[in-house]
């Protein structure tokens, strides 16, 4: 049987009692007061409810009494079960026409609240199915196996993982897919076994809805837990790297990646890193010279700025790291810095 919570109840009385002038108490299936105007009231037993849950039907109090008061009390049913009262104070006459107007919008609130719980159940068991699923140490039993079809995903096949990561919090609407799974607020998993479906997953569930996202793709592989690693570090890259696009390759990084990985708690990186952090400028110029492949007029030209100022801001990346992002050498360190510091 449904049982009505304190909150709940208290919430509903709340909520109706700004339209209507009268004190409404909401009581659980016994006749406790669990939600009410005059919170002094409330654990206690409404004797008014009482009746009304053994009658099974509205009972009316003309007349305040030791341990009722005037009023109307109206039974809630659910499913043909009495799961509690709710009751207006005050003359009958006057309230009784509120009586099943705030029976109804109770009900309404009560059913709103069970189909939030029953999907708030259903999205955290999806959850927990993707915590498992992404877990290095999972092994793909029978039951997950199973389990996993629930989702549209097949874990005897190989699998890509897009991962997105979003400046705008992420809408319940794009998670709603089967294999769709939220990370965060910003960021998010999809599950791909065929690969014809990459390019239309990137442009109209993703594309259309936020444009601004960054994507990094896997390649194939046999578990999902190792594909979202790909994407993942395939999304430093991205995001270290590049300045003016939005989606990469796993495929496309894959050297530059592993090798990121090796260096990534060098304290040599990370104190370039800290060098240029406060100094945004100085990182997007070094980005773009790199997007341009290292071509001085390409970049002055997208960053709007004459050459010398180009080559200005070069030469003080060089004075403020000891790094001269002309030489091929150094560079590589500039690049696997910029990586690095991409968390």
């Amino acid at each position: 049987m449904y049982e009505l919570t304190h909150h709940q109840a208290q919430n509903i009385v709340d909520r109706m009692m700004k339209d209507i002038p009268y004190n409404i108490n909401i009581m659980d299936h016994t006749g406790i007061i669990i939600g009410s105007g005059n919170n002094t009231r409330i654990g206690t037993l409404h004797h008014g409810a009482v009746k009304a849950i053994k009658q099974r039907k509205t009972v009316e109090i003309n007349n305040d009494e030791e341990f009722v008061k005037k009023g109307i009390n109206l039974p809630i049913e659910l499913n043909g079960i009495i799961v509690g009262v709710v009751g207006i104070s005050g003359e009958v006459r006057e309230t009784r026409p509120f009586g099943n107007l705030v029976k109804s919008a109770v009900i309404l609130l009560i059913d709103h609240s069970i189909a939030l719980e029953k999907e708030n159940l259903k999205n955290n068991l999806k959850q927990e199915f993707f915590n498992l699923i992404i877990n290095s140490d999972t092994i793909y039993t029978s039951e997950l196996i199973n389990q996993a079809l629930t989702y549209g995903i097949q874990l005897t096949k190989p699998s890509q993982v897009i991962y997105v990561e979003s400046p705008n919090e992420i809408t319940q609407e794009l998670t709603n897919s089967l294999s769709s799974f939220k990370i965060s607020k910003y960021s998010l998993c999809i599950i791909i076994q065929e690969t014809d479906k990459i390019e239309a997953t990137l442009q109209q569930t993703i594309g259309n809805q936020y444009p601004d996202a960054f994507i990094s793709i896997s390649n194939m592989n046999d578990t999902i837990s190792n594909g979202l690693l790909q994407a993942k570090s395939a999304m430093r890259v991205l995001k270290g790297v590049y300045s003016n696009e939005k989606t990469i390759y796993y495929a496309k990084c894959e050297f530059i990646v592993d090798m990121a990985n090796l260096l990534k708690n060098d304290t040599r990186l990370e104190r370039l890193a800290l060098l240029l952090e406060k100094n945004e400028e100085l990182i997007k110029t070094l980005q773009l010279y790199l997007n341009c492949n290292l071509n001085a007029n390409d970049t002055a030209n997208k960053l709007m700025i004459h050459r010398n100022t180009l080559n200005y801001r070069l030469n003080k990346i060089h004075n403020i790291t000891g790094k001269d992002p002309k030489d091929i050498l150094e560079l590589t360190e500039l690049i696997f810095m910029l990586i690095n510091r991409i968390k």
